[in-house]
């Protein structure tokens, strides 16, 4: 349940509430369950904010800040988030239906069954991120990086992962059937029970991955 002071405090702006936030950058405030619908929070910092089942739909939230923010199923339907930090941040089934996200930054964030299909995210950063059974069902992610990433039970079905960097990501039991795994780097990743039925994969690619002692150059 959000806390009453830290309510009255956003209720005063952004500008207000991150000038509050800077005084006091250690608190972790507690927002949770509150409703944002259809408001200007562009820049607005949310570090460490306990935001679970928040509600952002159709929100301006460009550039905001939220690394290390609790955002378990929290919903963006429909929002701007373009160039928004969610580094760190606990994302677990947040709902992402029709939202503009180019250039946010998912490194080491947790993901864990967050449906991301059909989606154009060229050069999207989810390096050591967490994806269990992530959704990338058609996505274009071409020269996005998921390095050193957990993506288990993860579907890249008929995903675009041309120059994608996957080197040291633990594929265990992803589906990439179906998937354009061109000049996509591979080196060191967890192919355990990894479906590759039908993708695009280059002769050293398969060498590098089954017979790990041919390194991909």
């Amino acid at each position: 349940m959000a806390y009453k002071e830290h309510v009255k405090i956003l209720e005063a702006g952004v500008r207000v509430w991150n000038q509050w936030r800077a005084s006091d950058p250690a608190i972790s405030p507690d927002l949770s369950g509150l409703h944002f619908t259809k408001r200007n929070l562009s820049g607005i910092n949310f570090r460490m904010c306990d935001l679970r089942q928040c509600i952002f739909n159709e929100t301006d939230l460009r550039q905001a800040h939220f690394q290390k923010a609790y955002l378990h199923s929290a919903s963006f339907i429909k929002s701007d988030i373009r160039d928004t930090n969610f580094s760190q941040a606990d994302l677990t089934m947040v709902k992402f239906v029709d939202t503009v996200l180019d250039g946010c930054i998912f490194s080491n964030a947790v993901l864990n069954e967050v449906d991301f299909s059909n989606r154009i995210m060229k050069q999207f950063d989810f390096s050591g991120a967490n994806l269990y059974r992530a959704l990338f069902k058609s996505c274009d992610l071409t020269k996005s990086t998921f390095r050193q990433a957990y993506l288990g039970e993860a579907d890249f079905f008929m995903a675009n992962l041309s120059q994608v960097d996957l080197r040291g990501a633990n594929l265990s039991g992803a589906n990439l059937s179906n998937a354009f795994l061109k000049d996509t780097l591979l080196e060191g990743a967890i192919i355990t029970n990894t479906n590759f039925n039908g993708a695009f994969l280059s002769p050293r690619q398969k060498l590098s991955l089954w017979f790990p002692i041919f390194p991909i150059k």
